[in-house]
Protein backbone atom coordinates (compact mmCIF):
# COMPACT_ATOMS: atom_id res chain seq x y z
CA UNK A 1 0.00 0.00 0.00
CA UNK A 2 1.42 3.41 -0.89
CA UNK A 3 1.69 6.27 1.60
CA UNK A 4 -1.38 8.14 0.28
CA UNK A 5 -3.59 5.06 0.54
CA UNK A 6 -2.30 4.31 4.05
CA UNK A 7 -3.16 7.85 5.19
CA UNK A 8 -6.65 7.63 3.67
CA UNK A 9 -7.22 4.26 5.33
CA UNK A 10 -6.05 5.62 8.68
CA UNK A 11 -8.35 8.66 8.37
CA UNK A 12 -11.34 6.50 7.46
CA UNK A 13 -10.67 4.16 10.39
CA UNK A 14 -10.28 7.12 12.77
CA UNK A 15 -13.52 8.69 11.50
CA UNK A 16 -15.43 5.42 11.90
CA UNK A 17 -14.06 4.94 15.41
CA UNK A 18 -15.00 8.52 16.35
CA UNK A 19 -18.47 8.04 14.89
CA UNK A 20 -18.98 4.79 16.79
CA UNK A 21 -17.78 6.39 20.03
CA UNK A 22 -20.11 9.35 19.49
CA UNK A 23 -23.09 7.10 18.89
CA UNK A 24 -22.30 5.06 21.99
CA UNK A 25 -22.01 8.26 24.02
CA UNK A 26 -25.44 9.43 22.91
CA UNK A 27 -26.90 6.08 23.81
CA UNK A 28 -25.26 6.18 27.23
CA UNK A 29 -26.50 9.75 27.75
CA UNK A 30 -30.03 8.71 26.78
CA UNK A 31 -29.88 5.73 29.15
CA UNK A 32 -28.62 8.02 31.90
CA UNK A 33 -31.47 10.48 31.32
CA UNK A 34 -34.03 7.65 31.47
CA UNK A 35 -32.53 6.25 34.69
CA UNK A 36 -32.40 9.70 36.28
CA UNK A 37 -35.95 10.36 35.06
CA UNK A 38 -37.19 7.15 36.69
CA UNK A 39 -35.62 8.20 40.01
CA UNK A 40 -37.21 11.66 39.74
CA UNK A 41 -40.55 10.07 38.76
CA UNK A 42 -40.51 8.13 42.03
CA UNK A 43 -39.06 10.90 44.20
CA UNK A 44 -41.61 13.49 43.05
CA UNK A 45 -44.65 11.30 43.70
CA UNK A 46 -45.56 10.51 40.09
CA UNK A 47 -45.61 6.78 40.91
CA UNK A 48 -48.26 7.29 43.60
CA UNK A 49 -50.79 7.94 40.84
CA UNK A 50 -49.19 6.47 37.72
CA UNK A 51 -47.61 3.42 39.37
CA UNK A 52 -43.92 2.55 39.54
CA UNK A 53 -43.90 1.42 35.90
CA UNK A 54 -46.25 4.11 34.54
CA UNK A 55 -49.20 1.76 34.01
CA UNK A 56 -51.71 4.11 35.67
CA UNK A 57 -52.05 1.71 38.60
CA UNK A 58 -50.51 3.68 41.45
CA UNK A 59 -51.55 3.42 45.10
CA UNK A 60 -54.26 6.10 44.79
CA UNK A 61 -55.16 5.59 41.12
CA UNK A 62 -58.54 4.01 41.88
CA UNK A 63 -59.63 7.14 43.74
CA UNK A 64 -58.86 9.55 40.90
CA UNK A 65 -61.32 10.70 38.26
CA UNK A 66 -60.31 10.55 35.50
CA UNK A 67 -57.86 7.75 36.23
CA UNK A 68 -54.15 8.36 35.66
CA UNK A 69 -52.75 7.67 32.22
CA UNK A 70 -51.06 4.40 31.29
CA UNK A 71 -47.90 5.79 29.71
CA UNK A 72 -47.41 2.61 27.66
CA UNK A 73 -50.50 3.51 25.61
CA UNK A 74 -49.83 6.04 22.80
CA UNK A 75 -53.46 7.24 22.90
CA UNK A 76 -53.03 8.30 26.54
CA UNK A 77 -50.87 11.27 25.54
CA UNK A 78 -53.42 14.07 25.17
CA UNK A 79 -50.76 16.72 24.44
CA UNK A 80 -48.52 14.56 22.24
CA UNK A 81 -45.89 11.95 23.07
CA UNK A 82 -42.69 13.73 22.08
CA UNK A 83 -40.33 14.36 24.99
CA UNK A 84 -40.91 18.11 24.58
CA UNK A 85 -44.71 17.69 24.77
CA UNK A 86 -44.41 15.43 27.82
CA UNK A 87 -42.08 17.91 29.54
CA UNK A 88 -44.61 20.73 28.90
CA UNK A 89 -47.39 18.61 30.40
CA UNK A 90 -45.22 17.92 33.45
CA UNK A 91 -44.59 21.65 33.81
CA UNK A 92 -48.21 22.79 33.36
CA UNK A 93 -50.19 19.78 34.58
CA UNK A 94 -53.41 18.48 33.04
CA UNK A 95 -56.46 20.73 33.52
CA UNK A 96 -59.57 18.75 34.41
CA UNK A 97 -57.54 16.02 36.12
CA UNK A 98 -55.71 15.53 39.40
CA UNK A 99 -52.37 16.05 37.62
CA UNK A 100 -50.73 19.19 39.01
CA UNK A 101 -48.01 21.16 37.29
CA UNK A 102 -44.42 20.67 38.35
CA UNK A 103 -43.04 24.06 37.29
CA UNK A 104 -40.84 24.01 40.40
CA UNK A 105 -38.71 21.28 38.81
CA UNK A 106 -35.87 22.45 36.60
CA UNK A 107 -36.21 22.13 32.84
CA UNK A 108 -33.52 19.43 32.96
CA UNK A 109 -35.43 17.43 35.59
CA UNK A 110 -38.67 17.70 33.59
CA UNK A 111 -36.77 16.56 30.47
CA UNK A 112 -35.35 13.56 32.35
CA UNK A 113 -38.80 12.55 33.63
CA UNK A 114 -40.13 12.99 30.09
CA UNK A 115 -37.35 10.73 28.77
CA UNK A 116 -38.37 8.05 31.27
CA UNK A 117 -42.07 8.37 30.45
CA UNK A 118 -41.34 8.28 26.71
CA UNK A 119 -39.30 5.10 27.22
CA UNK A 120 -42.42 3.42 28.59
CA UNK A 121 -44.20 3.62 25.23
CA UNK A 122 -42.04 0.77 23.95
CA UNK A 123 -42.76 -1.45 26.93
CA UNK A 124 -46.43 -2.22 26.17
CA UNK A 125 -45.47 -4.13 23.03
CA UNK A 126 -42.75 -5.95 24.94
CA UNK A 127 -45.27 -6.99 27.63
CA UNK A 128 -47.63 -8.54 25.07
CA UNK A 129 -47.01 -12.28 24.54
Amino acid sequence: MNCKAAVKTAIVRWALAALAAGCAGESDDAKGAVAQGKALFTRNGCAVCHGPDGRGDGQIAATLKPPPRDFRDPSAYKNGHSEAAIARTIQKGMPGTSMPGYAHLSAEERAQIAAYIRSLLKKKNEDTP
